[in-house]
């Protein structure tokens, strides 16, 4: 655990300009997880950025490497743990989605049946500006 975090500090500290004020202030500011912290799994905070993915950044016919397999070959010992818990929280996301599906069907069978007993010029204003 310790060791790939300290692997992976090591490697985005050669990336930055650390001798410098602002270098040293960006490599204070860094903070790294080992899986998805638990602040960020309890608020549901996950978030995908499109341009930010590997397919788009990279060219296809770059090789590349993902982190937590070089931490595995060099004796990283949590990759089993931290699996565990990825799938845990997956089940856990899984079960929070089916439940909350039932409220949203809820909510849009009560806004469909309160926008037919509402009149059809304030229909017509709620669609103007994207409420419905």
């Amino acid at each position: 655990s310790e060791m790939c975090i300290r692997d992976s500090l090591r490697t985005v500290r050669s990336m930055l300009p650390r001798y410098t004020k602002r270098g040293a202030s960006a490599l204070r500011r860094l903070v790294a997880y080992e899986g998805v912290p638990s602040n960020i799994v309890h608020k549901g905070q996950r978030v995908v950025i499109p341009r930010a993915q590997r397919h788009y950044c990279y060219k296809s016919e770059r090789a590349y490497t993902v982190l937590g397999n070089v931490c595995r070959k060099v004796g990283w010992k949590y990759a089993e743990v931290v699996e565990k818990a990825e799938q845990a929280r997956i089940a856990k996301s899984t079960r929070r989605h089916e439940k909350n599906g039932k409220v949203r069907e809820a909510w849009r069978v009560a806004r469909k049946e309160a926008v037919s007993k509402m009149a059809k010029k304030d229909v017509a204003v709620l669609h103007k500006f994207g409420a419905i």
